[in-house]
């Protein structure tokens, strides 16, 4: 999934049946919206469908388990301010961020999710909960 780094494109969603990606522009530095987007008290302000999530560790690192109404989700990859990748417990289920440092001012957000089996993805996420983020994040 960390090809996704290497290409750049205006706010938009690419959706097939077995996986979604969104990319958006957010003008605010990379760390801030690394950090925003990593912390579970944010997760149900600009995420639909999730009213509460809960990190298992203090420290969010690799093996990190994150709790929500979606199910449980490990850290299986991480670089501070530049990657992480959650994978859902017991299923085929993989998400991804990756933030592109445009400038000191602006990020490049890219989403990815995807069933690693090819099945069907449930509820694929939408642009509307980036775009939350995102006035959220420049307000």
């Amino acid at each position: 999934m960390k090809e996704l780094l290497k290409s750049s494109g205006e706010n938009e969603r690419r959706e097939c049946s077995s996986s979604n990606e969104i990319r958006i522009t957010i003008e605010v530095p990379r760390e801030k919206v690394f950090e925003f987007t990593l912390e579970p008290e944010n997760t149900p302000k600009w995420c639909q469908g999730i009213d509460r999530e809960e990190v298992d560790t203090e420290q969010i690192g690799l093996g990190s388990k994150y709790t929500n109404s979606s199910g449980e989700f490990e850290v299986t990859d991480y670089e501070r301010n530049v990657y992480f990748e959650l994978s859902k417990i017991g299923s085929e289920y993989q998400c991804s961020y990756s933030y592109r440092k445009i400038d000191d001012e602006a990020t490049e957000l890219i989403y990815f999710e995807g069933m690693l089996d090819g099945s069907d993805l449930d509820e694929p996420m939408e642009l509307e909960s980036f775009e939350k983020l995102k006035e959220l994040l420049e307000k």
